[in-house]
């Protein structure tokens, strides 16, 4: 019995599976080496590996004043964990160290987020979750334990979101400035049809003003069939209005042979050549001997 007994007492004891850091062993004796001799191997996933245990809480969801503290902002917390240990701990006994940090650490948590939002304006979630996360990155910088045998470090990331209530009234003026800029938009599309419309008929009208069968053409081209009767105005007009112009030119000349500057005007028929061409009118070609000229 003294042989098994010292074989017993050569075996290597286990830690504590569900205390919290700092733990002890019981005491050894015969018949706990005996059972811990028998007892299987713990299962895979229930061993400490070297690199440590990772967990991550639940989502810790926050109401938290706003600036002026009438309104709020809606938070949520996610907290990871990462406990590492040198001497063999179970996960049992890691996630019994994370259970003891857990209070402390989200109530760091929620009086950053708590101070950090009191900043902001409760219509400004996305400014006050960048300047929440950099605080929290800050605040949680450093492992939240840490001694010879066991490293806590924490990770918190925060989402700020409108209140039920903000979000209310954010849809109300929404909606109000997407009406304006609807609005506008209409108004901005009418303008610039409109002054596409302008432009095209302005150049119709000038390259008519330009032509002047521009308006017997435009005629035509809404009743194809009345040409006979567009060309009979055409004529009668253009007849028309040469005998007005020779009418004003016969009143030119008069007033004109008063003061004997008719010889500078008749001295070229070139003007009135041009104005009779530009009304349409057939013109002969150009004499040498004018009629006028002999009877002076």
């Amino acid at each position: 019995m003294r042989l098994v007994y010292r074989l017993l007492g050569k075996l290597p004891r286990r830690s504590g599976a569900g205390i919290a850091h700092p733990w002890k062993d019981g005491e050894s004796g015969p018949i706990t080496s005996v059972r811990r001799f028998f007892q299987p191997p713990p299962a895979p996933h229930a061993v400490y590996d070297e690199q440590g245990l990772h967990e991550r809480d639940a989502p810790l969801e926050l109401t938290v004043p706003a600036r002026g503290d009438a309104f709020s902002f809606h938070a949520v917390l996610a907290v990871s964990w990462c406990v590492t240990s040198g001497d063999g701990r179970t996960t049992t006994g890691l996630r019994a160290d994370i259970a003891a940090e857990r209070p402390k650490i989200h109530e760091r948590a929620e009086e950053v987020v708590r101070r950090v939002a009191r900043r902001f304006d409760p219509h400004l979630p996305g400014e006050a979750e960048e300047e929440v996360n950099k605080e929290l990155a800050t605040e949680f910088a450093r492992p939240s334990h840490q001694c010879d045998d066991v490293t806590i470090t924490v990770t918190v990331k925060a989402q700020v979101n409108l209140t039920e209530e903000v979000r209310e009234l954010r849809k109300q003026l929404g909606r109000v400035l997407l009406e304006i800029q609807a609005k506008r938009e209409i108004d901005m599309a009418i303008m610039d049809n409109m002054t596409r419309a302008r432009d095209e008929w302005q150049g119709f009208l000038k390259e008519g003003m330009e032509d002047w069968a521009a308006r017997f053409a435009v005629q035509l081209a809404e009743s194809p069939r009345g040409v006979a009767g567009v060309m009979t105005t055409m004529v009668e007009e253009r007849r028309q209005d040469a005998q007005n112009f020779l009418d004003i030119v016969k009143q030119v000349v008069a007033a004109q042979q008063s003061v004997d500057v008719f010889d500078l005007v008749a001295a070229s028929d070139g003007v009135l050549r041009i104005a009779l061409e530009r009304l349409g009118v057939p013109v002969p070609p150009p004499v040498a001997d004018l009629p006028w000229l002999e009877e002076r």
